[in-house]
């Protein structure tokens, strides 16, 4: 694979940049080698503006693919063909893919420029270059972090031999059953130079994830090792024992222990203030109904954070109408049980598409007739969009996006002034994947299961909280989380992924992965007038998905296409492809068999 001959950094014209400082970033087109004046904190900042949020197509990929397949949201005015299409139907030789941008985004961003950085420090003179050694091991991190994530979903990219045309003009492809302890080794080194690295540059307002703190880029350089290893477990659980055991020894059990210190970025893109195309998740998509009936379920509080209430309340001013002008069938429909709840999610199955599952299988509006015509008014619920986009996606252009759909508690502010973070790693998670670890048995840290359980469940009210606050999110500052992360049962390990389903909704590539990983949520058939295992416990299920006669498939990885690298290195692409069929039949017959899994999705 040819790495393109134009490169695209961004240079900072102030040593000292916020999350608005869009204008400073001055873009260039050129070869880097004319960059040889610039130090590598400008290079860094550039290199990482707008991190994973490269386009807008990327920012909304997310919704048709991880968040549907994990039934956090379900397409809205769409028929039973309309739902099936997200899935594969085992008896169909095509199906769909998830389309992630990662490959990509890491040979022509990040994995390209860090690289570059790594060798920019190098160059330096001695003196110089001591000084950039903590900022040359957060490259590492982000090329290994941004690798592995390629690795994840493709199964194989070229890697050792990637970013060195002279040397390797058609690198040979490496694979996730050698790269994970490849990983590790480059995260150890890394994290090793971040603790004995000493008189470093201050990156401060140049590093939009941490803000130049390296001792949580140290922490999570540790918590990423257990994540990777954690992934491979099936596969390899010596190397996860391993990780923890050095981690524990040589690292004081250093992890990421704080809110605080999860590992995300924040935003400085103004084209989120722009919410066009983007915002399809306020008004094509519901809420989805198991995840809905589960935090209501377990009355949680997070509810209120995560998602939007329907139009059936006084705080909109179309119920008001219907209330007073409405006519006497009208009426009586608002005071029917199921038009006195505030959140109401959407199946998500094919067969669901029907009369015969309610409110709940329809379209989102009901229609009311009031004195002069009729009004309609949104009976299922959206997600918490303000999550995901600023304003909720309000303002666009699209008529179903009118800020006359507000509702009287939800305002309306200028983008600016709104600050997005986006998490990647979080505190939360953290809390989850070590009690998995230490309800297995494992090493735990210090902690038990259930210590870090409650933790997690706590620290993700929290972050969803302080999210919700800085969105704008209407109440949220009023919200609070009573006993619930003290009286919630903890029943193991189905506890243990039900709460991480929950915490992963601003996370949805990472619940596919543990749905992959571990089988959790479970599935349960639901059935009209019988919602199955739906809210009926401490523990969540997911929809089976019934098209009328079987059960449609999730896609378990992406497809590797050619179009993803080079016709030039066609005989390496074609020779990945066999490599992983022959180590693992269950890949699939070939690359678009999305539905195969990579090798660390072991059955």
């Amino acid at each position: 694979m040819k790495t393109i001959n134009k490169y695209i950094l961004g240079l900072i014209a102030l040593a000292t940049v916020s999350q608005s400082c869009k204008k400073e970033l001055i873009d260039t087109n050129t070869n880097p080698k004319t960059l040889s004046d610039a130090n590598p904190e400008f290079l860094f900042t550039g290199a990482t503006a707008d991190f994973n949020l490269t386009s807008r197509g990327n920012t909304a990929q997310k919704y048709a693919s991880t968040m549907t397949y994990m039934q956090y949201i379900v397409a809205d005015g769409v028929d039973a063909n309309g739902l099936a299409g997200s899935y594969w139907n085992p008896t169909k030789p095509i199906g769909p893919n998830p389309g992630f941008p990662y490959y990509n985004d890491y040979f022509t961003g990040n994995g390209r420029d860090m690289n570059r950085i790594i060798a920019k420090i190098n160059s330096l003179p001695d003196a110089q270059k001591s000084t950039y050694q903590s900022l040359k091991a957060i490259c590492s991190i982000i090329n290994t972090y941004q690798a592995w994530k390629v690795a994840d979903v493709f199964g194989a990219l070229p890697y050792t031999q990637a970013f060195n045309d002279v040397q390797y003009p058609l690198p040979a492809y490496d694979f996730d059953f050698n790269l994970y302890k490849t990983f590790d080794t480059q995260l150890k080194d890394a994290a090793i130079l971040l603790k004995n690295s000493t008189g470093q540059f201050a990156l401060g307002a140049q590093d939009f994830f941490y803000n130049g703190d390296y001792a949580k880029w140290l922490s999570f350089a540790n918590t990423l090792r257990i994540k990777i290893a954690q992934r491979y477990e099936k596969r390899d659980p010596a190397q996860l024992t391993a990780v923890l055991t050095d981690i524990a020894n040589n690292f004081a059990g250093n992890i990421i222990s704080s809110n605080d210190a999860s590992f995300g970025y924040n935003q400085t893109r103004d084209w989120n203030n722009n919410v066009d195309d983007i915002n399809v998740i306020l008004f094509s998509y519901n809420a989805a109904f198991p995840f809905v009936e589960y935090l209501k379920s377990t009355n949680d509080p997070r509810i209120g954070f995560m998602v939007r209430q329907n139009d059936f309340g006084a705080n909109y001013k179309n119920y008001l109408v219907v209330q007073q002008k409405g006519d006497a069938a009208a009426q009586a429909a608002l005071l029917q049980p199921e038009n006195q709840v505030r959140y109401w999610g959407k199946h998500t199955f094919p067969a669901s598409a029907s009369t015969t599952y309610g409110s709940t299988g329809g379209d989102r509006f009901k229609t009311f007739t009031i004195t002069g015509g009729t009004q309609t008014l949104g009976f299922l619920s959206a997600i918490q969009s303000r999550l995901f986009i600023k304003n909720g996606g309000f303002g666009g252009f699209d008529a179903r996006s009118s800020k006359d759909l507000l509702h009287d508690d939800e305002p309306f502010v200028d983008g600016a002034t709104v600050k997005m973070r986006t998490p990647y790693l979080t505190y939360a998670e953290t809390c989850f994947m070590m009690a998995e670890i230490a309800q297995k048995g494992g090493n735990g840290l210090g902690k038990s299961a259930s210590q870090w359980f409650y933790a997690g469940v706590q620290a993700s009210f929290d972050a969803y909280k302080a999210a919700a606050i800085s969105t704008n999110v209407p109440n949220a500052a009023n919200i609070t989380i009573g006993n619930f992360a003290t009286t919630l049962p903890f029943l193991g390990l189905p506890s243990i992924y039900s709460q991480a389903w929950v915490n992963y909704l601003m996370q949805p590539e990472e619940s596919w992965a543990m749905w992959k990983r571990t089988g959790y949520p479970q599935f349960t058939d639901v059935r009209p007038g019988n919602n199955g295992l739906i809210g009926t416990s401490s523990i969540a299920y997911l929809e089976s998905l019934y098209d009328g006669s079987q059960n449609l498939l999730i896609p378990r990885r992406n497809s590797l296409d050619l179009s993803s690298g080079s016709n030039l290195n066609s005989a390496n692409y074609a020779a990945a492809i066999q490599a992983m069929i022959a180590k693992d039949a269950a890949y699939g017959i070939n690359a678009q068999d999305t539905k195969g899994r990579i090798w660390w999705d072991k059955q």
